[in-house]
């Protein structure tokens, strides 16, 4: 009973509900033999299907998340820093850390690992600023903010403030390598941007050695891959992060910056 109910329930979600309307207007038009005004139904009816009902978004992902692979820790070793790009913390005066955990949380969470272990001796970040009654609050300043509660910490940490993008994050960076002479530092953020990223950091005359994490496709996480399913607003999301990489690295390409 309780699946039975789960699935209704499913149906019933935004996504599933005008996939299925639509699907029902289509199957209308084209049994009243309506060809030409159901062209641009049938348009709608196949990208929403493939973008949300298959695993072509996940497959997409995996072509980005597969260009880089964690190194061991023998490349680690010796490393002068750990960058740690934003986009996984928003600063929060509601929440009792000062920070709201987001989708790309798991670079904080393995960037502070590797520097509560020792990796690197120092720990920088990165992200964007979220403007407050005419002020920005950098989301690197609100993970400092937290760490104070943590007096035993034995690593530097150094904030980038607030940056505009990632470019921005490389060139503060950069300059930080150039003034403390690093030889080695390594770049965290989320398999799916590491590409873009390692290329923009490189670009800018940073030596970083990448760790990706944060693996959003279905083939880089536990269990079966369904090829075929119902509309899913996370193959949605999948597809819009993958679209939004694509679209980033033309235009840092094109900028030259990478």
């Amino acid at each position: 009973m309780n699946t039975v109910l789960r699935e209704i329930l499913f149906l019933l979600q935004p996504l599933c509900l005008v996939w299925l309307l639509l699907t029902a207007w289509l199957l209308r038009m084209l049994w009243k033999r309506l060809w030409r005004w159901s062209l641009l139904p049938v348009c709608a009816w196949v990208i929403l299907t493939v973008v949300t009902c298959t695993a072509l978004p996940s497959w997409l992902m995996a072509g980005l998340e597969s260009q880089h692979e964690l190194p061991t820790m023998e490349e680690m070793a010796g490393a002068d820093a750990i960058i740690c790009l934003g986009g996984g913390v928003e600063p929060s005066f509601k929440e009792p850390t000062g920070m709201h955990l987001m989708r790309g949380a798991d670079r904080l969470a393995t960037a502070l690992s590797m520097a509560i272990s020792g990796v690197a001796p120092v720990l920088v970040l990165g992200g964007a600023g979220y403007e407050h009654e005419g002020q920005y609050v950098s989301e690197a300043d609100a993970v400092f903010a937290n760490l104070q509660n943590y007096p035993r910490l034995s690593f530097e940490q150094i904030s980038l403030g607030v940056c505009a993008n990632t470019r921005d994050e490389a060139l503060k960076v950069a300059d930080l390598v150039e003034k403390r002479g690093w030889k080695k530092v390594l770049l965290v953020t989320s398999a799916n941007h590491m590409p873009r990223a390692w290329a923009t950091f490189k670009k800018a005359g940073v030596p970083v050695l990448p760790i990706p994490c944060h693996y959003m496709s279905s083939f880089h996480r536990v269990g079966e891959v369904d090829w075929l399913h119902m509309p899913y607003a996370g193959s949605l999301e999948l597809f819009d992060s993958w679209f939004h990489e694509w679209i980033g690295t033309r235009l840092y390409q094109w900028r030259g910056w990478m």
